[in-house]
C-alpha cells in the first residue's frame, strides 16, 4: 500500500492529493467568487477563508471536474497554473480556453483513461445526460483509486465492475442535499443517504465529505434553492473521516 494523504485547499471543495511523490489539486477555488452566469442569477463565496496561494505547495497536476464556476475558477487557476498540466472533461476545457487563452488544458474523454506519471485518471460519465453534476473523477495507481463525486454519482453495472477491479482508498462525496427546481438542474446535490450508498457500491475503505460549505451568497439559486446539510461530527461510520482545516491527514 502506498502513501496517500490529502489536504483541504477550501472547506468547500478544493483538495490536494499526495499519492507517493505525486501532488494533485483538484477543483482549485482560493479567491474571489463563483458567478455563475450573471450575479443576479448566483453569486456565491466562501464562509471560511480558504488557504492562501502563497500557503499553497507545489504540485505536478491539476483536476478540474466540473465546468461551473466553484470548481471551475479560472481567476484561481490563472494565478496558481504555470506549466502544470490541467486535466478537464471536454465542456469545462473548453470554458478554460475561452476564459484563459493562454491554457492548455488535456481533455478527459469519457469513461476512457488517460495516462499521468505513474497514475491513470477517468472522468465517468454519469448516465444523467442533461447536465455534468453527476459526472466523477477516478485517480488509480495500479490497483488502488481514489473516486472523486463533488455532486454524488449513481455508478452503472458495467461501471461498477469496471472498478471492482480497483480497492477504492478514499471516496471523496458531498453529504448535503441540494434541490434546484428541474429546468434549472433539479437534484444538484444527492445528500447524506446517497453518499452511504454510493460508498457500499464501491466498497470504499475511507469517506471523506466535499462540496459541503454553507457558503453565503445572492441571487435566485439561493432563494429557490432546497437544501439539507448533514451535521458531520455526528457522524459514526467508522469509514468516515473527519478533516480539520488545512492540516495534511494520511490515510
Amino acid at each position: 500500500m502506498k502513501m496517500l494523504a490529502i489536504q483541504r485547499l477550501n472547506m468547500d471543495n478544493s483538495w490536494m492529493i499526495h499519492w507517493n511523490d505525486t501532488k494533485i489539486v483538484l477543483d482549485p477555488w482560493l479567491v474571489g467568487t463563483e458567478v455563475d452566469g450573471f450575479r443576479w442569477f448566483n453569486e456565491q463565496w466562501h464562509a471560511t477563508k480558504p488557504m492562501s496561494i502563497e500557503e499553497l505547495s507545489s504540485f505536478d497536476a491539476v483536476i478540474v471536474s466540473q465546468p461551473y464556476s466553484d470548481h471551475c475558477h479560472t481567476e484561481t487557476l490563472k494565478k496558481i497554473q504555470h506549466a502544470t498540466p490541467i486535466f478537464a472533461a471536454k465542456n469545462t476545457a473548453t470554458r478554460i480556453k475561452k476564459e484563459w487563452d493562454e491554457a492548455m488544458p488535456t481533455v478527459l474523454e469519457a469513461n476512457t483513461w488517460m495516462p499521468f506519471n505513474e497514475f491513470k485518471i477517468m472522468m465517468m460519465k454519469s448516465e444523467n445526460w442533461i447536465n455534468s453534476f453527476y459526472d466523477a473523477i477516478v485517480i488509480a495507481h495500479e490497483d488502488e483509486a481514489i473516486f472523486y463525486a463533488a455532486h454524488g454519482f449513481k455508478p452503472s453495472l458495467a461501471q461498477l465492475n469496471l472498478l471492482a477491479k480497483f480497492n477504492i482508498r478514499l471516496l471523496i462525496t458531498t453529504f448535503t442535499y441540494f434541490k434546484l427546481p428541474f429546468f434549472l438542474g433539479g437534484t444538484v446535490n444527492p445528500g447524506y443517504e446517497a453518499a452511504l450508498r454510493l460508498a457500499n457500491q464501491l466498497q470504499a475503505k475511507k469517506i471523506m465529505n466535499t462540496h459541503d460549505e454553507q457558503k453565503p451568497g445572492k441571487g435566485l439559486v439561493l432563494r429557490i434553492a432546497k437544501t439539507k446539510y448533514q451535521e458531520t461530527k455526528s457522524i459514526e461510520d467508522p469509514r468516515f473521516v473527519l478533516m480539520g482545516n488545512y492540516q495534511l491527514q494520511t490515510l
